[in-house]
């Protein structure tokens, strides 16, 4: 068969030569949302973790805080990633609570504003569960049509 449109208009009725193209389902804005807050959050505050002008590079050595707060933007980065291309939302959600956590813990104002996008960013993967459910179903789909050739 031919890459081109039949010469009549319409597509041929015959199993062997028609090629079923499925579509992914698309995704919804919250999810982009959501993982842009995960993505953006994630590389700025591990950029401004590592390249921080006040701390001298001679005073770091090994700090343990330090090290989980560069894991956890890393988590971050990852996980709004993951989020999405529709392959995960609870790790995506763990992350994001654990991070409004400790946003929140600091009591400031930009804190308790981080906080609350965190938590939106949880509810949107809660919310966005038949969503990536509806990603995995294309992606098996996708798969058993790749096979089957």
């Amino acid at each position: 068969m031919s890459w081109q449109a039949e010469p009549t208009g319409e597509a041929s009725s015959d199993p062997e030569t028609t090629d079923a193209v499925v579509l992914a389902p698309a995704r919804p804005v919250i999810v982009e949302v959501a993982a842009a807050i995960l993505i953006i959050g994630g590389a700025f505050g591990l950029l401004a973790k590592l390249f921080d002008p006040l701390v001298p590079a001679s005073a770091l050595g090994f700090d343990p805080v330090l090290l989980i707060a560069i894991t956890l933007d890393v988590l971050a980065l990852v996980s709004g990633v993951l989020l999405r291309t529709g392959r995960t939302w609870i790790v995506a959600a763990n992350v994001a609570a654990v991070l409004a956590f400790l946003h929140l813990v600091t009591v400031t104002v930009a804190g308790i504003a981080f906080a609350t996008a965190y938590l939106a960013v949880v509810a949107a993967c809660f919310l966005s569960r038949g969503w990536i459910e509806a990603m995995k179903d294309w992606r098996i789909a996708r798969f058993e049509a790749r096979l089957s050739r």
